[in-house]
């Protein structure tokens, strides 16, 4: 099913995985890995990487010409940053029209890259105006006017996107059959745009893993939801061609909502002490709006159900320049 879908080449795999034995001792856990999906590209990492394979390889239709590659985010967006940089090395142009977001550092350096390698930055004050600005040029694009545009929704979170994370989870277990970890318990991911989550869940069911995704939301509630990821779930069941797409039952849906804080890109004091925790023991680097945030909810929720002795999988996401 997955290896029959076109994708094209643009990261390094298998991303490696080890075990955070520093870390895991200062939290007391017994068995605490991480999956280093920052390290999944030679032009910068993260988790964008892998859906780009699938979306760019889309995008090339034959000998025809390249389209202008058009996404959106907020000013900081790591996918975003991922789709001009990989466009740009591709030989597509690409376009982008931006919300703003509050700015940290790692933002700011996002929003640098995003403008040296995009072809068009377009930027509005809110995620609103950037959803009907999105949905305007859509439109456009079905009635045939103006320049010929792939579009890539926010997140790159769409079933052929997705697909990447399913595939990760077949190159997680071939790692797990080979003694490199033991099967998690619990694999934590953020949850922005849900598309990781569901890949990642359905890669879970397809693969025989016992594990539970456990996803931690870094956005609004209206866009992370249970329903949002189960309905991308059965978008992408469906996308890859698995014979019982339509009444697939899978595992109840796993979110965490307590370590969102006060909204999107807003820092809080237990993402705070994560990405400093990572950094002094591991020598990782987290930032404050994804990677942060999920390892706080990964602490407060194995500490909350008393799973300490549990092998754990942290997926990290990030991955700057």
């Amino acid at each position: 099913m997955i290896h029959a879908i076109p994708h094209l080449s643009l990261g390094s795999f298998p991303t490696p995985v080890h075990r955070l034995l520093n870390l895991e001792r200062a939290l007391g856990f017994t068995s605490l890995w991480i999956k280093r999906d920052d390290l999944s590209g030679p032009l910068g990492g993260g988790n964008k990487v892998r859906k780009l394979e699938y979306l760019f390889a889309e995008a090339k239709h034959d000998d025809a010409p390249l389209p202008t590659l058009f996404t959106i985010g907020p000013t900081g967006s790591n996918h975003v940053r991922a789709t001009a940089v990989y466009g740009k090395a591709a030989g597509f142009r690409v376009a982008c029209l931006l919300f703003k977001q509050p700015p940290t550092e790692y933002s700011e350096l996002n929003y640098r890259t995003i403008c040296e390698h995009a072809a068009q930055v377009h930027e509005v004050q809110r995620m609103s105006t950037m959803l009907t600005r999105y949905a305007y040029e859509r439109m456009k694009g079905f009635l045939g006017i103006g320049t010929e545009h792939y579009f890539i929704a926010a997140g790159g979170s769409s079933p052929l996107g997705s697909v990447g994370y399913v595939k990760a989870v077949l190159e997680l277990k071939s790692q797990i059959e080979a003694d490199i970890l033991p099967e998690p318990r619990f694999i934590f991911v953020p949850v922005g745009t849900c598309g990781t989550m569901a890949g990642l869940t359905v890669g879970v069911r397809l693969a025989g893993l016992r594990s539970q995704v456990v996803g931690v939301r870094v956005s609004d509630w209206l866009l992370a939801n249970s329903w949002a990821v189960s309905r991308m779930v059965r978008r992408i069941l469906r996308r890859i061609g698995a014979p019982d797409a339509g009444h697939v039952h899978p595992r109840p849906v796993e979110l965490w909502h307590r370590d969102f804080g006060k909204g999107y890109a807003i820092p809080t004091e237990a993402g705070r002490q994560a990405v400093v925790m990572m950094a002094e023991h591991e020598g990782i680097v987290l930032e404050n709006t994804y990677t942060g945030k999920t390892l706080a909810g990964l602490i407060h929720y194995v500490k909350a159900r008393g799973c300490e002795r549990d092998p754990v999988l942290f997926w990290h996401t990030y991955g700057g320049m």
